[in-house]
């Protein structure tokens, strides 16, 4: 159990570790098939001879090993959450040991892992901590060196991907400049790899099925760890070539030299901005505040910045919130709160340790709270009023107990719930919301299910009794309100990526991977990261915005009149002058007109969709989703808005 001595061995440990340990330089070691991060930053990183390299248009630094050097995939293999999950997976099932520290170091520790696959021998996590290279964690050779070869398919799941020592490193470039001088200087020769753009490549190690261990320790089955790829593809942006890379590894579309040398190289464009960023800025706090003892090779400055790219992406790109409230005939005060995911796969998605909530509160003229759902205790981060096991699926909540929880929750072969990977049999409940698109009759549905009372609400991811709205609606009914008085009404959509039961039950464990990580969870910050918030006035017989913030993204697309027959209008703002792409799409992801597409000035724009396909044919009625794809003239910053209608005939 996680206990004060513990505590005080963290400390000791902490403190011998900080006078003895300094933060690392990017690793030079070698070894048959990989190199270190160090050796590509020799070229890729700003430098001589060629001092222009690798800088953005204000000078500043956009080399891929600046940008990635902070990220959780450069810190994959020193993770110490993961380290800790994985002796705590051993120490249940320690009979499986092998298994599980071999399986683990795949993804997480890839230049060990496949090393000791060529020698023949299992990979362990003892031989992790004491190899340099290998602590590079998802570095520049293991990525640029994974083959094109059954991707998208099973066999490419859970760690499948294939690097053989051929010494080839794949880009995204058709032609490869001077490639003599890699060939000289790292022994890799450059040749072009498209699938280096492709969500497949992600989905090697970001689809991932876990063994299921029954009551007596054997293998049974496995079940869905994580499948953000999976549900990727049930969705609408497959169709529109929004990859994975397009969020997570963004392009620039002004000319980059991608090396110092040689001084004669050409500038290259789009330049691919190796950020990496997802959501567990929660991590990368205590990775930054602890890089000296995990020996992370970033500063606080690099960690900083890819904090502060986590975060916009959160707040601009992740999901919005819209409310709408009246006064019911009873004298009830009800609120209608809309969350629409904005993200290609469920909100939250990946490890399901993550969580996202709502937190609703109304405030009477005093600013004294009348009502909340979603508190939260700012010590441990829990949230107020939670059930045991777990928080059920709510369609209307009119109980402050009451908390609108996104989430997956592992059950056992007993269908208990469990912590514990090995002993996952599959989801008591998955409520995370879906991309726009996703179907129970589409593709990997049986990996990737709505699982729970969510699967009945006929206001989760459905509209109009149609699936694939990629949102979710909350209706809140508020007793003992005087409807003669107005309101504040706040709304706040929340994310952990670690949630205190999941800690707690990590910390019954022991092992100094855990001791330590329980050091850095206590004196973390837990206070969960906001998404998107919204703030209304309900009047005693109107309700009128009094949000004074600005919107959350600059573009703006909304449709009127929704539903409609036999015409609506598109009313598109844009924040400044670049291209824009105003696509229609069916529920299966196929376009079915496109209404705009070449470069206009910033301001406010109209186009009208007359329900017919481009061939001119009327289509059928149901929900059809507008995409706008915005990429600004001056910055090349992209973004996209999905807006749903609904056709009546």
């Amino acid at each position: 159990m996680y206990t004060p001595r513990i505590t005080a061995i963290f400390f000791l440990l902490t403190f011998l570790q900080t006078f003895f340990l300094h933060a690392q330089p990017l690793p030079t070691q070698e070894s048959t098939i990989f190199s270190g991060s160090g050796n590509c930053a020799v070229c890729h990183a700003p430098g001589t001879p060629n001092t222009a390299a690798l800088l953005g248009p204000n000078g500043d630094d956009i080399s891929p090993v600046t940008y990635w050097r902070a990220t959780m995939m450069a810190n994959s293999a020193k993770d110490p959450y993961w380290q800790a999950r994985v002796t705590a997976e051993v120490a249940a099932n320690p009979q499986l040991q092998t298994l599980i520290e071999n399986e683990c170091t795949t993804c997480h520790a890839p230049i060990g892992h496949r090393e000791a696959v060529a020698a023949g021998i299992p990979y362990t996590l003892q031989a992790l901590q004491q190899d340099t290279l290998a602590l590079d964690g998802v570095s520049c050779t293991v990525c640029h060196q994974i083959q094109d070869i059954n991707f998208g398919q099973g066999s490419s799941f859970n760690g499948g991907y294939v690097i053989e020592n051929y010494r080839l490193i794949y880009g995204p470039y058709e032609d490869p400049q001077h490639p003599n001088l890699m060939v000289t200087t790292v022994h890799y020769t450059p040749v072009h790899g498209p699938h280096m753009l492709t969500s497949e490549h992600c989905a090697t190690c970001h689809t991932l099925f876990t063994p299921t261990v029954d009551n007596n320790g054997q293998i049974v089955g496995e079940a869905p760890e994580q499948t953000p790829y999976l549900e990727w593809k049930n969705s609408i942006y497959p169709a529109q070539d929004i990859q994975c890379q397009s969020c997570h590894a963004p392009a620039l579309d002004y000319p980059v030299m991608i090396s110092n040398q040689p001084l004669m190289l050409n500038a290259r464009t789009p330049f691919y901005k190796h950020a990496f960023v997802g959501a567990n800025a929660f991590m990368l706090g205590i990775l930054r505040d602890h890089a000296g003892e995990i020996g992370a090779t970033a500063e606080p400055a690099h960690f900083d910045s890819t904090i502060a790219r986590t975060l916009k992406l959160l707040r601009r790109e992740t999901a919005e919130l819209s409310a709408a409230a009246r006064w019911r005939s009873d004298g009830d005060l009800e609120i209608k709160l809309a969350i629409r995911n904005r993200a290609g796969h469920k909100l939250p998605s990946g490890y399901p340790s993550r969580r996202v909530w709502a937190n609703l509160a109304v405030s009477d003229p005093a600013q004294q709270k009348v009502f909340e759902s979603g508190a939260w205790n700012e010590t441990s981060g829990e949230i107020v009023g939670l059930d045991s096991p777990y928080e059920p699926h709510h369609d209307v909540i009119n109980d402050p107990g009451q908390v609108a929880v996104y989430q997956s929750i592992l059950k056992d072969v007993d269908g208990q719930v469990t912590y514990t990977l090995l002993r996952a049999a599959g989801y008591a409940k998955d409520n995370r919301i879906p991309p726009a698109g996703f179907r129970s009759d589409g593709v990997h549905y049986d990996s990737t299910a709505i699982t729970g009372l969510a699967a009945q609400d006929p206001n989760f991811n459905r509209s109009n009794g149609q699936e694939g709205s990629g949102s979710d609606t909350i209706t809140y009914r508020i007793a003992g309100l005087s409807p003669a008085s107005s309101y504040t009404v706040t709304a706040k959509l929340l994310y952990q990526s670690i949630t205190p039961s999941e800690a707690m039950h990590l910390f019954q464990y022991s092992s100094p991977e855990i001791v330590r990580f329980a050091g850095y969870y206590q004196q973390a910050d837990k206070s969960p990261l906001l998404i998107d918030s919204l703030r209304l006035v309900v009047q005693p017989t109107a309700i009128a915005a009094a949000d004074a913030t600005p919107p959350r993204s600059a573009l703006l697309l909304r449709a009127y009149p929704n539903p409609f027959n036999p015409e609506t209008r598109l009313h598109v703002n844009l924040p400044e002058q670049g291209e824009f792409v105003l696509t229609v799409y069916n529920l299966l992801g196929e376009a079915v007109a496109q209404l705009f597409s070449g470069s206009l000035p910033p301001g406010e724009h109209q186009y009208a969709w007359d329900a017919r396909n481009r061939s001119g044919q009327a289509v059928s009625s149901g929900l059809y989703l507008f995409s706008g794809v915005f990429r600004a003239a001056h910055s090349g910053r992209v973004q996209r808005v999905v807006e749903k209608v609904v056709y009546l005939k």
